[in-house]
């Protein structure tokens, strides 16, 4: 019997290929030589099947950046390691199945799935700003929510260029930009 991470594996390739919309019960059992219920045991309805492609992508994120991340002092040293951790993730290309750039283009249950993620993400920026500027690692006037928007808006420009304008520096740009708006406190 096939497991729901085979099957969530092979539901990010094909998401990476074709598109959330091509990720099916039936195009999943095709595609893996299996019966369309052993995939149905496992994700009753293709809308579960199309998360798991987004929830996989949040668990190598969890696994590639936040995780390993969580042993640097908490503050600045944790916000830069998240950081630099997300730009070198970013860049290596590890999980291309499940975040896509059109996310306001996607299904309802995709796209408030992705939001809910990324709103995580940003918070944890933004609290990791704030304690650097409670530990005077930032000046006092910095706006942790502000900050946290403008060096995510970094790593997402950087996936841009490199995508679509193929530029080699794109990401050594979102880090060096990323440094400069930590200051000299890094």
């Amino acid at each position: 019997m096939v497991t729901e991470r085979e099957i969530a594996t092979r539901a990010a390739e094909v998401s990476a290929r074709e598109g959330f919309e091509a990720v099916t019960a039936g195009r999943l059992a095709a595609e893996m030589g299996i019966a369309e219920k052993e995939v149905s045991a496992h994700f009753a309805a293709d809308e579960l099947l199309q998360q798991s492609v987004v929830r996989a992508g949040a668990d190598i994120f969890a696994e590639h950046v936040t995780e390993p991340a969580a042993d640097a002092p908490e503050g600045i040293e944790r916000l830069k390691a998240l950081l630099l951790r997300w730009v070198d993730y970013a860049e290596s290309g590890a999980y291309r199945g499940g975040f896509v750039g059109g996310a306001a283009d996607l299904p309802d249950h995709i796209r408030d799935l992705t939001a809910s993620i990324a709103r995580s993400w940003l918070d944890t920026l933004a609290s990791q700003a704030r304690q650097a500027v409670e530990q005077g690692d930032l000046p006092s006037r910095t706006d942790p929510h502000q900050l946290a928007f403008e060096v995510h808006a970094l790593v997402q420009e950087a996936n841009w260029t490199f995508g679509v304008l193929a530029d080699p520096l794109s990401y050594e740009r979102a880090r060096r930009g990323i440094l400069h708006r930590l200051g000299n406190h890094t």
